[in-house]
């Protein structure tokens, strides 16, 4: 009898899907920002004009933060022997990095109470808030963990035999890019959206194909044969 259940399958279903899905709802997120939220002027413009955008964007990211934990559950359980190590600190900042995607959509989510006030005192307020240093403090090291969390995920995922060395390389020059270029252009967000998405797409794809054996690294225990008497 096979020691493979449903569950064991849907389980890696779940995690070979989020590693598709999280960076592909990113790619979305950055298309619908109708601000992209860099002045309070554009955010205060966003929620009073493009409301539903507005809490399209804000949707999609924080599903994609929450997508984190079961992706990088799927290169955790393939790391078994060769970049365990790394895998394990990558969940640590893929959680963490998911909170911080959760924490910019609720942020996105508060400031539709914008809409209706007065124009100067709203933008005065974002600038308040923007400026705050708890808020800072507690935002900035959680949204930077999310360029750690790639950027270990797709090493150890390299490590573990998952897919090619060309995965991080390519991770770490985006990341790098964003830490060498703090304030790039919209268009460039949108491209390394595409580029991520490519690269744990392929990984979430190689996941779903697995099999069973591959998947759990133990082989099926097959039925014994009754002795005759």
């Amino acid at each position: 009898m096979s020691t493979i259940t449903t569950a064991l399958r849907l389980r890696r279903y779940t995690m070979g899907a989020a590693l598709i899905l999280f960076p592909a709802l990113l790619v979305a997120q950055a298309a619908v920002d109708p601000g992209d939220g860099d002045t309070a002027e554009e955010m205060y413009a966003a929620a009073s004009q493009h409301v539903n955008l507005h809490v399209a964007s804000a949707l999609l990211l924080l599903i994609s933060g929450v997508l984190m934990a079961p992706a990088v559950a799927g290169i955790l359980h393939q790391a078994r022997d060769r970049g365990a190590a790394l895998a394990n600190v990558a969940a640590v900042l893929a959680v963490l990095g998911g909170f911080g995607h959760a924490a910019i959509a609720l942020y996105v989510l508060f400031t539709l109470s914008l809409a209706g006030g007065e124009p100067t005192q709203m933008v005065a307020y974002v600038d308040r808030l923007n400026a705050s240093v708890p808020v800072n403090a507690v935002a900035f090291p959680l949204i930077f963990c999310f360029g750690l969390a790639v950027l270990t995920m797709a090493w150890s995922a390299w490590r573990a035999g998952l897919i090619g060395w060309w995965a991080p390389a390519v991770v770490t020059a985006l990341v790098l890019a964003h830490v060498l270029l703090p304030d790039p252009p919209a268009a460039t967000e949108l491209v390394s959206m595409i580029v991520l998405t490519v690269v744990f797409g392929l990984l979430g794809w190689r996941i779903l194909r697995m099999t069973d054996t591959q998947w759990t690294g133990v082989r099926p225990v097959e039925t014994p044969i009754p002795a005759h008497a």
